[in-house]
């Protein structure tokens, strides 16, 4: 808790159970702390291996308290990191090996340790928040568009607007129709009535998916179709969803955006949104 209140970023990321995922994930590896005379937990690495066919990929996540910072400890829990990965790797046989830090709440100085290791950055998002206790904008609806809400017979439609919005982005991962429904179906969190499609006529247009995590509503994903876009859909979603939000009692929003795509975060900035923190993930090859 101490680290999201001085680094930000997404605060459902930091509940036990997305810890425990992240620092004790089922592969082979290990983790190391510091503590203090107290028994209290001063700082914390964890380093595991996950492998392919032809790959194997050593992830490091580590925290340090802030007010311990720049004393040392993330210089050695980088070191031992590193040691306990080419361990493991030793007993290897792929062809690639990788290195790969992820951090939720990314700072200065962290980029500046990763980058002198020979990590580069390979993901980077904004984490940003609208505070639903403020006004919201005045962000109709383009005159021939139609809005419905998240319903399984129309999931295939969420599914094209999807498709046609992010297939030409960079990393764009290729889901299936069953797999992308399929993840959205099974999460718990996930509101209907935030989540949100549009149409021009019969042709889905954007869609806006929305789900509720602490401290607030969490706006998923957003996207309109090429065709679409430059006409306010996307704001005009994003707000119909925010308005959902706060009749739901919810006090504030948060979000992603990839660095890479600076055309969403002006919107978002300029809907309200302000930045809380980074996500990130940073790689390095290691030579065999």
């Amino acid at each position: 808790m101490a680290c999201q209140s001085a680094d930000g970023g997404l605060a459902f990321l930091n509940k036990p159970d997305s810890l425990l995922e992240r620092f004790f994930p089922d592969a082979p590896g290990g983790m190391i702390g510091a503590f203090d005379a107290d028994e209290r937990l001063l700082a914390c690495a964890s380093m595991h291996l996950t492998r392919t066919t032809d790959t194997e990929r050593a992830l490091i996540a580590g925290l340090v308290r802030p007010e311990l910072r720049l004393r040392g400890l993330g210089a050695y829990l980088m070191l031992w990191s590193q040691t306990q990965a080419q361990a493991l790797f030793t007993a290897g046989s792929a062809n690639k090996r990788l290195l790969r830090i992820t951090s939720e709440g990314l700072t200065q100085p962290a980029r500046r340790l990763y980058q002198a290791h020979g990590f580069e950055s390979i993901f980077e998002e904004l984490v940003m928040r609208r505070d639903l206790r403020h006004p919201l904008p005045d962000s109709p609806l383009p005159p021939d568009a139609t809005i419905t809400t998240w319903q399984i017979d129309v999931a295939d439609q969420f599914f094209q607007a999807y498709e046609t919005a992010f297939r030409e982005r960079p990393g764009f991962p290729g889901y299936t129709a069953t797999q992308w429904i399929s993840d959205y179906n099974e999460n718990e969190h996930l509101r209907q009535a935030w989540s949100l499609l549009a149409r021009a006529g019969d042709l889905p247009a954007g869609f806006v998916m929305a789900s509720a995590e602490q401290p607030g509503g969490y706006v998923v994903q957003v996207g309109v179709v090429p065709a679409r876009r430059r006409r306010g859909l996307a704001s005009a979603l994003i707000v119909e969803t925010l308005r959902r939000m706060r009749a739901d009692g919810q006090g504030s929003a948060d979000l992603a955006v990839n660095l890479n795509n600076p055309g969403a975060i002006q919107t978002y900035i300029g809907l309200g949104f302000e930045t809380i923190g980074r996500r990130a993930k940073y790689e390095r090859v290691v030579e065999r």
